[in-house]
């Protein structure tokens, strides 16, 4: 009897620990914690064109030099990260300022001590944020975790980034912070990007259909992969189903080449936190396009269903609760 008791306790453990995992995020997805506002979803009718991003920008975005400077203190929306009921409790932090070639305003960068990304990392991965994109981000804190996760402080344009958030994350937080750098014109919030989606039949993937807010920010994502790959989609995607949201983005003055990739960041539109150029622009810097990624091999990269529980690793609730049933079958019948 004990035995069945025990065994019958380890498969529940097994099943539900599971469960609760589902809601931990993959590598390239960005949370939505109390500090982002609430929507309602997408319509479930608008198609996803895929489970999540399978690309990377981190090769196609060339990064800014930088001159560092680590702060004797850290500034006060950071020590309110650390110590009790903060985010970097178990850890010490770190502050330093780094200033990029194409901006005369220095970015802040808190890191915790345990977080996965190092400095360099950091500061390498803010640089390849496109200059036009990242002077509305306030604050990057890079903070510890055993999972992956992100969001933005839509009122600082702080972003949080826990784990190794890889190049699609940055940017979708960044976006997050330009999206909301003004009250009185946030482009999510228009009825014009609202009219594109409800024109369109798809949306770029799962995470956009949370709301219209994380669908401009993964649409943001799109576009500036549009723009390093001229004007070419991902491998896999398609333009028709969602051409409203395109030419919705294309309407915006900062996803025009010159002003996202440009050499400073003292450009329109107004907002942006960081707005002061560089002490020497750097003319060699020119905006290019690369080649297309290549399309993934399906038997390397399987696909899939948005409407449906994956049998794979990563979400494999369908297949623990089938063993849950037939060994609890097998245990209690014996």
């Amino acid at each position: 009897m004990i035995v069945v008791l025990f065994l019958n306790w380890l498969l529940y453990f097994l099943v539900w620990s599971d469960i609760v995992g589902g809601h931990i995020l993959g590598r390239n997805t960005a949370a939505t914690p109390p500090k982002e506002i609430e929507l309602p979803p997408l319509p479930s009718t608008l198609h996803v064109q895929a489970s999540s991003f399978n690309f990377d920008l981190e090769k196609a975005l060339p990064p800014a030099s930088s001159t560092l400077a680590q702060l004797a203190d850290l500034p006060s929306n950071c020590a309110l990260e650390q110590g009790a009921g903060g985010e970097c409790s178990q850890s010490s932090m770190v502050a330093t300022n780094v200033t990029y070639e194409d901006c005369g305003d220095a970015f802040t960068i808190c890191r915790c001590n345990d977080a996965n990304m190092t400095m360099d990392i950091a500061v390498d991965r803010l640089a390849r944020v496109p200059v036009g994109l990242r002077r509305f981000v306030g604050t990057a804190f890079v903070l510890g975790d055993a999972t992956t996760h992100a969001y933005t402080n839509l009122s600082t344009g702080d972003i949080h980034l826990f784990g190794d958030s890889a190049m699609d994350t940055w940017i979708h937080e960044a976006s997050h912070a330009f999206d909301f750098s003004s009250s009185y014109s946030v482009p999510s919030s228009s009825d014009a990007w609202q009219d594109a989606i409800s024109n369109d039949t798809c949306v770029p993937d799962r995470y956009s259909l949370l709301n219209r807010v994380e669908n401009f920010a993964q649409m943001s994502v799109i576009k500036i992969y549009m723009l390093l790959h001229s004007g070419n989609l991902p491998p896999g995607f398609q333009a028709d189903c969602m051409s409203k949201q395109l030419d919705f983005m294309d309407s915006l003055p900062l996803y025009n080449a010159n002003n996202l990739f440009g050499n400073t960041c003292a450009i329109d539109p107004p907002g942006a936190r960081k707005t002061n150029p560089p002490a020497l622009l750097d003319a060699s810097r020119t905006f290019m396009t690369v080649s297309l990624d290549p399309t993934p091999n399906p038997s390397e990269t399987p696909t899939r269903p948005s409407s449906a529980l994956s049998w794979t690793h990563g979400n494999s609730v369908l297949r623990k609760t089938c063993l849950f049933v037939a060994f609890y079958l097998i245990v209690n019948l014996m």
